[in-house]
């Protein structure tokens, strides 16, 4: 799909049903995908904040965000990933 569609001003009918079926496609895409759980090791949660561990280290350290050791390996809570990012604190 050409992305200039985007930077249309009129779309044809035609642009319309292609775009439509993009973002059904790309919905069905994302449906498909594995569900992040609530709890993430810390290649997850690194991954899912799209940060360095060094960086989510800090935050747990800081009391930002929960996580705790279980045989030597980090065990993150997603929803308090969550909650930092959305709080204004950040």
């Amino acid at each position: 799909m050409d992305e200039k569609l985007w930077e249309k001003e009129l779309w044809t009918q035609q642009d319309i049903m292609e775009k439509m079926d993009y973002l059904i496609n790309k919905v069905a895409q994302l449906k498909s995908e594995k569900p992040v759980g609530r709890w993430l090791t810390m290649e997850e949660a690194t991954e899912y904040a799209k940060i360095k561990p060094k960086t989510i280290n800090m935050w747990i350290k800081r009391g930002y965000i929960y996580g705790f050791k279980r045989s030597g390996h980090w065990i993150i809570d997603r929803e308090s990933i969550d909650d930092w990012y959305s709080s204004e604190k950040i």
